[in-house]
């Protein structure tokens, strides 16, 4: 393998070759490395552009700052830059070069066995430089704990009570630990405790809130993350949230965004982190779709019954009473002619429909993310027996923190206009264009 054979040759801790040798080994990875940082910028600003003004060429002073004619080498520790000019001697260099940089930081021989690509595309997001141009745009970096923490009252105002409750409790016993960490070590955010997972859970209980596992805590308090972010870009930037770039441990080189831990791990983080995004963008196309077939469902299956096929023609009304109006089941019994509550009840079955309309958003968005399976990396992924399995997973535990745990909580406690869930508007928004292409 030539990259190999290269990196044995350029870092000095693999190498015994001359500085001219160990150079010229350098260069050729320089030279190699540039490719996928290029792909990197590229790949950034099809997810991040279209919204916040810029391309991917405004992304690549940055990073492309190696126009080759410096042989560079490490020192002996390998932490270091050296000039080697004509003469064959070294100098520190003033300027760190960043394509020296991902290849000073690479390690052919880590327990994640990363290819130099993926090291590469994952140390060109982490880019200092580029993270503040971003950052500019209204694009946020903190982590999920990093994020939390910081939650303003203002912030909590606009959740739910279970969510505030599980924030609050959050705060009382991180932010606590926090405080009384010494300043040097309480710089970063990290995951928080068993213990301390621990204690939120026993402080949720005295609230009557009842959490399962820790691991549903986490969970929760993840989703509690993804809210914030959102609003947090809202207010910075003006534009509508968009997925953002998320910080990642620049010791393991790993993210720890998404809640499935059985999704692969090391490397393809990278791959998850860019699921997710992913996903955030398909989302409302997706539920649009799942949304038009489980409808059609639903009324197919009241025209083919014999008890019910009269009202099959008054489910689109029926629906657009009761989510897009706030009608009780009551009233659009007497608006529609029924007999009862009932046999609204029946009819409209809200949470039948939306069983339908979960099963087929979870389907659309599984066949779209499967024919874009080489995007993210998921062709090697998929050799995995428990690949589908574990995909299907986290899709369905996506799809139901950012759509379905909240509409069906609507059905339960008879919310509707109040609530106004996602579910809830992009059902109205479907029902009406039904309405008008009737009219026409």
């Amino acid at each position: 393998d030539i990259q190999t054979y290269l990196y044995t040759w350029f870092h000095p801790e693999e190498s015994s070759g001359s500085a001219i040798s160990r150079a010229r080994a350098g260069l050729c990875l320089r030279c190699y490395v540039s490719y996928p940082i290029l792909k990197a910028c590229k790949k950034l600003a099809s997810l991040y552009s279209a919204s916040h003004d810029f391309t991917y060429r405004d992304l690549l002073p940055f990073v492309l700052d190696d126009d080759g004619k410096v042989l560079i080498i490490l020192d002996q520790d390998g932490t270091t830059q050296l000039i080697l000019n004509g003469d064959r001697e070294t100098k520190k260099t003033d300027y760190q070069f960043f394509t020296v940089e991902v290849l000073r930081k690479y390690n052919l021989n880590s327990p994640s066995k990363s290819r130099l690509d993926d090291w590469v595309y994952y140390q060109t997001k982490q880019n200092p430089k580029l993270k503040d141009f971003l950052s500019e745009r209204g694009l946020c970096f903190l982590s999920d704990w990093a994020l939390l923490n910081r939650a303003r009252p203002t912030q909590l105002e606009q959740l739910l009570p279970r969510d505030r409750h599980i924030l609050e409790a959050f705060h009382a016993v991180y932010r606590r630990d926090r405080r009384q960490q010494p300043e040097k070590k309480a710089r970063r955010c990290p995951d928080p405790t068993q213990s301390q997972l621990e204690e939120m859970r026993h402080l949720l209980q005295e609230k009557s809130v009842i959490v399962n596992s820790l691991a549903q805590l986490s969970n929760e308090l993840k989703h509690l993350a993804r809210l914030l972010r959102r609003y947090d870009i809202w207010i910075r930037s003006g534009f509508p949230p968009s997925e953002s770039l998320e910080v990642s441990d620049w010791d393991t080189g790993r993210d720890r965004e998404l809640p499935d831990p059985n999704f692969t791990n090391t490397l393809d983080a990278i791959a998850r982190q860019e699921l997710q995004q992913f996903c955030g963008q398909q989302l409302i196309a997706c539920l649009d779709l799942g949304i038009e077939q489980g409808l059609t469902e639903h009324i197919t299956k009241l025209q083919h019954s014999r008890s019910y096929t009269r009202f099959a023609s008054k489910v689109i009304s029926g629906l657009e009473l009761i989510y897009c109006h706030g009608k009780s089941q009551a009233e659009i019994a007497s608006i529609l002619g029924m007999t009862n509550q009932s046999q609204v009840s029946r009819v409209l079955n809200p949470k039948e429909l939306l069983n339908r309309v979960r099963f087929w958003t979870i389907d659309k968005l599984f066949h779209i993310i499967s024919h874009a399976a080489h995007q993210f990396n998921l062709a090697n992924m998929s050799r995995d027996p428990d690949y589908f399995r574990n995909l299907m997973e986290h899709l369905e535990t996506f799809l139901d923190a950012e759509v379905f745990q909240e509409a069906a909580a609507e059905i339960m406690t008879g919310k509707k206009c109040s609530t106004n869930s996602l579910y809830t508007q992009r059902l109205c928004r479907y029902l009406e264009t039904l309405k008008q292409e009737n009219h026409d």
